[in-house]
């Protein structure tokens, strides 16, 4: 823990690398971006796709749940409902270092944000597709 609040007391980016069953959740937590070996070594292939009956995502879905956190702490602070999509996914990864969208089913950000619609409007704006919750 000293050692990550040096690295970010520098201005440096800190990502960190471990395995699931031994790494300290705190330690994760602190880094900007954490992964998981498990992860790295699955290969597309061996990911499971998610069936297209639960495309929608459920009431209490830990995904859908810090999505929508997400977009409303950037709407707070912007004062605007309308956020950048691009935005989202920086305040989901300052918000959990180790989420992960393929261990929620989705093979990325924009997959999962697809999966997502029926939580969110999006449209074009200007420099990016903006996106608020319905």
């Amino acid at each position: 823990m000293p050692v990550s609040q040096k690295v970010k007391a520098a201005g440096r980016t800190l990502v960190g690398i471990g395995a699931r069953k031994n790494t300290n959740r705190h330690w994760a937590k602190s880094c900007h971006e954490f992964r998981y070996y498990e992860n790295l070594l699955e290969s597309p292939l061996e990911s499971a796709p998610r069936p297209a009956d639960a495309a929608q995502p459920l009431p209490d879905d830990p995904a859908a749940e810090l999505f929508k956190r997400a977009v409303r702490l950037l709407a707070e602070t912007q004062g605007d409902a309308w956020v950048n999509q691009a935005s989202i996914w920086h305040m989901i990864k300052r918000l959990d270092s180790t989420f992960d969208p393929k261990e929620h089913g989705h093979a990325n950000f924009l997959a999962m944000l697809k999966a997502f619609d029926s939580l969110v409007e999006v449209k074009d704006g200007e420099s990016d597709q903006v996106v608020r919750l319905r």
